[in-house]
C-alpha cells in the first residue's frame, strides 16, 4: 500500500542563464542546445550561433561547447560545416533524446543502461484505467523495463501507455529504447503530474530487478503524462531503499 504526496510538473517553462555560469559541464550545454532544438527555437535546417556565441552567452570554455556540439554531430542532431556553420538536422528530435534520468547518471559520470524485460497489450488493473480515463475492457500497452548505472540495478519501471497516442512504440522499439526516451522523441507531452511514496518489493519483478529481498521497503515514483486532455503514460519507477532524490529549485 502506498502513500503518497502529489506535485504538479510543469513542463514549458525555459532556462534563463546569467553571463557568468560557474560549472557548467558539456552535458549541461548539450542539454541547452536539444532543449531549444525541441521547443522550436532553433528550427531544422536553421543555422545556430557559432561556439563563441554560445561560450560568451553560457559563460563557460569554448572547448566544453565544443565537446558538446561534436557529441549532438555524431548523433545526427546537427550538422557542422566547415566555414558554413552549424545547422540543425532535420527531424533532429527523433535522433536523440536523453530522458532526465540519463542525464542524471551521466552529469555525475556514470554509464547509463537500459534492459527491456517485458512487453505486451492487456487490460490494465482498475486503478490504472481510471487515472487513464478507460472504459472497461480497454488494452494498454504494458512494459517492464530496468535502468542500470555502471551496469547495476539503478531503478526499475513498469508503465501504462496509451497506443492510441502513441503509433509506433511497439514491442521492437522497447527492446532497444525506454518508452520515456520514445515518448520525448515522438509526442509532444505538455503536462505531467508525479507521486512519491513507499511500497514493498514483489517477488516476481521488483525484488529480482533491484536486487533486494522480497517485501522489502522501496521507494516509488508514480508518473502521469498527459498530451493536452489526453492520457499517454503512466510509469511507476521502483528505487532501492537506500535512494536518495535531489533537486534544485
Amino acid at each position: 500500500m502506498s502513500i503518497f504526496a502529489q506535485a504538479q510538473i510543469s513542463t514549458s517553462s525555459v532556462p534563463v542563464f546569467s553571463s557568468k555560469r560557474k560549472g557548467m559541464t558539456w552535458q549541461s550545454v548539450q542539454d541547452i542546445v536539444l532543449e531549444r532544438i525541441q521547443d522550436g527555437t532553433w528550427a531544422e535546417g536553421e543555422l545556430i550561433p557559432t561556439e563563441c556565441e554560445l561560450a560568451t552567452e553560457l559563460g563557460c570554455a569554448r572547448a566544453t561547447v565544443n565537446r558538446a556540439m561534436q557529441a549532438l554531430a555524431e548523433t545526427g542532431v546537427i550538422e557542422r560545416r566547415r566555414k558554413v556553420g552549424t545547422r540543425v538536422a532535420h527531424h533532429p528530435r527523433v535522433q536523440l533524446v536523453r530522458s532526465l534520468l540519463r542525464r542524471e547518471l551521466e552529469a555525475g559520470g556514470h554509464v547509463y543502461g537500459y534492459r527491456h524485460v517485458f512487453s505486451s497489450e492487456r487490460v490494465p488493473p482498475a486503478d490504472v484505467a481510471q487515472a487513464m480515463l478507460l472504459r472497461s475492457s480497454e488494452a494498454l500497452l504494458f512494459n517492464q523495463s530496468i535502468f542500470l548505472s555502471d551496469g547495476q540495478p539503478y531503478c526499475c519501471e513498469e508503465r501504462w501507455t496509451n497506443t492510441y497516442a502513441t503509433p509506433g512504440l511497439t514491442a521492437e522499439v522497447l527492446e532497444e529504447m525506454s518508452a520515456c526516451e520514445w515518448l520525448l522523441g515522438h509526442v509532444p507531452l505538455n503536462r505531467a503530474s508525479m507521486s512519491i511514496g513507499v511500497r514493498t518489493a514483489d517477488a516476481q519483478f521488483i525484488a529480482p530487478s533491484l536486487k533486494v529481498a522480497p517485501a522489502e521497503p522501496v521507494l516509488q515514483l508514480e508518473r502521469m503524462e498527459w498530451l493536452n486532455n489526453m492520457p499517454v503514460s503512466l510509469s511507476r519507477r521502483y528505487f532501492p531503499p537506500q535512494h536518495r532524490f535531489e533537486s534544485e529549485m
